[in-house]
């Protein structure tokens, strides 16, 4: 193995300031100790194990002439272009605005691995986040801008200040991280970025009214340079920070925390780790295209990093990414995913595989794992000769920096076999046949893509691409659709149509989309913004007879680029293929094309109904068409004549009911009901209806001791969305009864009685200590005068304190009850405490909280205690509520962090994650997270349940500006106590509750 090359070779790197100013300020460190610093850059670059056979490591360059580099990219002089950032901060500062960032140009003139030459072609922005070269300048995101810097002449100084092209991608107040990010040109000549789902933005070009702007809350976007649109690509994840395109021109990208490999459909709305849809009828958003994670789900999540080889991958942080297409390494790397994994200081390898209508990732054996506890991979990036190129943040914090920036530190890691010869760059200025046709197979793909990137119109290269092209018998398909794509940024007439009938399904695809490409999808709002003259006659010959999944994938993203009255003949016939019921993306894909039909062509989506092979997306239907009377008519005439088919139907009314006490009788409903063989789901719509038969054999049926308690609970379920006259007596009945008693007192929580609070606790010893009690004290917390009766039973000592969680103490202070205020803080304790108490308190546990201390910890008992204190809100290890974040992946093993976080949770308030209080015209306090929200109903995230409530019942709605976790969680514990669940946090595994 090729020893890695030594970092000495830096000392003879040549810096030229074209772009500088003499006044850039001095970046300056914020670690809490000021000797730490990296291992040695030469030391480091041994470090790396893993490595391809014959794989070497060089320090192509290291601070000083590096530091905090952030994003790279190249220019067709075969110069890497890396942007600096000093101005991120530390928790509490955010951004640290004294300090400037910069853009700096590294040259490695005699090939050795080393940069020998180092150019500042700007240091006059802040918030840089990314940068990409081409269309005559630099492009940079500097948060909230997208900023374009003209270098007409490449001569390395900028023609002019600075061009603001959009903006609105804000920061968030209440984040420091998650900012927009990755700008690359595409192979259709856009330049793409990401946004993150805790930074979402309002983007326009500088002077655009909000009302006319386009919202991201997380995802992928694109911009044309040329015809100046942007749309918003794909909506959801956590924080992409990497994408590329395989050889088929498919875009895909990795992300933290919720998966970490999407294929970037066009269209998509995808998984988030919290918060909900703006478009009401998103009723499920696509999971990631991998079949595994790179950390253990199921309780061993820390075993899975720290930058040792194991099956998983390292953990659930994910930065950087390219898709190796080149041929310098060996064969068993082209063509796979490569991303730095943060945890596990690694590259992840997957496997792309065509699967169903769109891939799947499969883990690949992990490589390229760095020794240094510093090392931070922030971006990876394939070379001119085919070598890696990876950039290195050098810090000791983790995603969220708990441990201060360390600035001055940065390096730039080269990979490679033996000692790549240097390439041949002349071909990126030829345009003739010999070298087009040289260019469009090369091996590397970084050489077509500087080159397409340099091209300007000629009627003789829009000629010879067309000739190729059209040469299918001896042309590869890659090579063809590369020509596609050159065409297209040669910007010349031409029809892409005449590719709708290739014999490969990505030209075929690409043919679609780049007949389509100027419509703007809006996947929030489904807007219809469609080019005229669609050859949709074609579309829905593909639709139905293509044979690719690919492409009726491609299709099904493309109906949300066309006139409303097209797309439900074409969404029709893709759903129509039933070998594509259960694939991954179809169904999803389809229905949020077909969205804008649901007030614009309601007919239109019961006819597919009708007709469709898909389950899902019957169901879908339904719950969206449920609450227009004509609709509902319809579709259950529909479910009467086909009853293979009704109970999706009658399962997607249901969901459209969801929280609705009355619903308008459907004209038709004594004639169809009969017909209809699911007597429970009948009978539960007959109550909604208004039918008193049913409504007397759904009581009967809650109350027959008899029946299965699946029965039951359905029936009963039933009664509370309906509120009968008779349902307090019925609850009331029901309340001691085993299983079914959490359903009965949500029934009690509807009426304001004081008997009913004297009632539950009379019942509360014999209820189980986990979910059942949760959700009584829940209710109980709910109106100021039960809230007091329980109160009492803890003074009095018939009830533990422990019993009312930190979550249920918040919502008490929330009656804004003056009395029974004070008297929770005698009987139960303090909430509040002054920002000076926090800080205090962090310290002195900071101090008594020890190595020594927590090896001696009860990790059991620290168990019990966050399932008290935590688990109604937080899920570990597969175990707990929903409404807050899942601790499983997050930073647990920094005391710093953990102490933070539960003394002072309202430091940093993600939107998502604050608390919505509505208090209903019956006098009850519900206070939540929001989860969905449609015309008629509102569903809040509760520490026991979810409860939706009818709009028109409610009476005052406001959202707290704090987060969600209450403060003063430890209060309710003694040191003991802290100390064992402090350790129970920490611990990488799972451990047994006490007996």
């Amino acid at each position: 193995m090729m020893l890695p090359r030594l970092f000495l070779g830096l000392i003879a790197l040549v810096s030229v300031q074209t772009g500088t100013s003499e006044d850039f300020p001095t970046p300056f460190n914020t670690e809490p100790d000021a000797s730490a610093k990296p291992m040695d850059a030469t030391e480091a670059a041994k470090s790396f194990q893993a490595l391809p056979p014959g794989c070497g490591v060089s320090v192509f360059a290291a601070e000083p002439d590096i530091q905090n580099p952030i994003a790279l990219s190249w220019d067709s002089r075969g110069r890497l272009w890396v942007a600096e950032n000093y101005t991120y901060g530390k928790k509490g500062v955010r951004l640290e605005m004294s300090l400037r960032d910069r853009v700096l140009i590294f040259e490695d003139t005699d090939w050795d691995g080393v940069a020998d030459k180092r150019t500042v072609f700007t240091d006059d922005v802040q918030v840089l986040t990314s940068i990409e070269v081409g269309r005559g300048g630099t492009w940079l995101i500097c948060c909230p801008q997208l900023l374009f810097i003209p270098d007409a002449d490449g001569d390395d100084i900028p023609d002019g200040p600075p061009e603001v092209v959009l903006d609105g991608f804000t920061v968030a107040e209440a984040n420091y991280h998650n900012f927009a990010n990755g700008l690359r040109i595409g192979p259709d000549g856009w330049l793409y970025g990401r946004c993150g789902h805790s930074c979402p933005g309002l983007i326009g070009k500088p002077g655009t009214p909000d009302a006319d702007r386009i919202p991201i809350k997380g995802g992928i976007w694109r911009y044309h340079p040329d015809t100046k649109i942007f749309e918003v690509l794909t909506h959801g994840t956590v924080n992409p920070w990497g994408h590329d395109w395989n050889k088929a021109g498919e875009l895909f990208h990795i992300n933290t925390v919720t998966g970490h490999l999407w294929h970037g459909i066009p269209g998509a709305h995808f998984q988030e780790s919290y918060g909900e849809s703006k478009n009401p009828y998103i009723f499920s958003r696509l999971s990631q295209h991998a079949d595994h994670y790179h950390y253990d789900r199921s309780g061993k999540w820390q075993d899975s990093r720290d930058g040792e080889a194991n099956e998983f991958g390292g953990g659930h942080s994910h930065i950087g990414m390219c898709i190796y297409q080149a041929d310098h390494f060996p064969k068993d790397w082209h063509g796979k995913l490569l991303t730095w994994n943060q945890h596990g200081r690694r590259i992840n390898r997957e496997r792309l595989d065509r699967h169903g209508a769109g891939y799947v990732g499969r883990h690949e054996p992990d490589r390229i794992i760095c020794g240094d506890d510093w090392f931070r991979g922030i971006e990876i990036s394939t070379g001119p000769d085919g070598a890696l190129y990876g950039l290195d943040w050098s810090d000791t914090g983790e995603c969220h920096d708990h441990t201060g920036v360390h600035r001055t530190s940065g390096r730039i890691y080269k990979f490679a076999i033996g000692k790549p010869e240097k390439p041949d760059l002349s071909l990126l200025s030829k345009y003739d046949k010999s070298s087009i046709e040289q260019i469009l197979n090369h091996p590397n793909i970084w050489h077509y893509r500087r080159w397409v990137a340099g091209l300007s119109h000629t009627s003789e290269i829009a000629a010879e691409l067309h000739l190729y092209i059209e040469n299918r018998s001896a042309n590869s398909p890659t090579s063809r659709l590369r020509a596609i794509w050159a065409l297209e940024q040669l910007k010349v007439p031409y029809d892409p149509s005449q590719w709708l009938s290739d014999d490969d399904e990505a030209i075929r695809s690409w043919a679609i989309r780049l007949i389509t490409q100027h419509s703007p999808i809006d996947t929030i709002n489904s807007t219809v913004r469609a080019t005229k003259n669609l050859p949709t006659e074609a579309f829905l010959k593909m639709a139905n007879y293509d044979p690719s999944g690919l492409v009726r994938l491609t299709l099904a993203s493309t109906l949300q680029r066309l006139p409303g009255h097209q797309r439900a003949s074409i969404a029709s016939a893709l759903a129509a293929h039933k070998e594509d019921a259960g694939d991954h993306n179809l169904p999803h894909i389809v229905w949020f094309g077909l969205i804008p039909l649901v007030e614009t062509d309601p007919n239109a989506l019961i006819k597919i109904a009708a007709t469709t092979q898909w389950p899902l997306l019957r169901q879908w239907i339904a719950r969206a068409l449920g609450n227009q009377p004509e609709a509902l008519e319809n579709l259950l005439t529909l479910a009467s004549e086909k009853p293979d088919i009704a109970v999706q139907i009658l399962d997607g009314l249901d969901e459209a009911f969801k929280g609705l006490r009355k619903v308008p009788k459907p004209k038709n409903w004594e004639g169809v009901s009969g017909k209809l063989n699911y007597p429970e789901k009948i009978k539960a719509l007959g109550v909604l209806f208004g039918d008193g038969k049913a409504l007397d054999e759904v009581i009967a049926t809650a109350l027959n001791g008899e029946l299965s308690f699946a029965t039951r609970e359905t029936a009963l379920k039933t009664l509370i969305e309906a509120k009968p006259a008779n349902l307090k007596e019925i609850c009331s009945k029901l309340v001691g009864a085993k299983d079914l008693n959490q359903i009965a007192v949500r029934g009690l929580a509807l009426y304001e009685d004081v008997e009913i609070g004297s009632l539950i606790l009379k019942h509360f010893k014999s209820y189980r200590p986990d979910d059942e009690k949760a959700a009584f004290v829940e209710v109980l917390c709910s109106r100021a005068q039960w809230a007091n009766l329980l109160l009492d039973e803890i003074r009095k000592g018939r009830i533990s304190r422990e019993e009312i969680s930190p979550y249920q103490a918040r919502q008490i202070l929330a009656l804004n009850d003056d009395p029974l205020s004070e008297n929770l803080r005698k009987v139960w304790g303090d909430l509040r405490q002054s920002d000076g108490a926090k800080k205090e308190l962090i310290e002195k546990m900071k101090a008594s909280l020890t190595p020594e201390s927590l090896a001696a910890a009860d990790l059991g008992r620290g168990r019990m205690h966050f399932q008290m204190v935590c688990g109604a809100c937080h899920k570990l290890y597969g175990s707990g509520g929903v409404i807050g974040p899942d601790l499983t992946g997050s930073g647990r093993s920094d005391l710093d962090y953990l102490l933070e976080n539960i003394i002072d949770p309202g430091a940093i308030v993600p939107a998502d994650y604050r608390m919505t209080i509505i208090k209903t015209k019956d006098g009850r306090l519900i206070s939540g997270v929001l989860k969905s929200e449609n015309d008629q109903t509102v569903t809040l995230a509760l520490a026991a349940a979810e409860t939706t409530v009818e709009k028109s019942s409610i009476d005052t709605r406001t959202i707290s500006p704090a987060s969600m976790m209450p403060e003063g969680l430890l209060l309710a514990l003694n040191p003991e106590q802290i100390r064992d669940l402090i350790a129970y946090l920490k611990h990488p595994v799972q451990v047994p509750l006490p007996e």
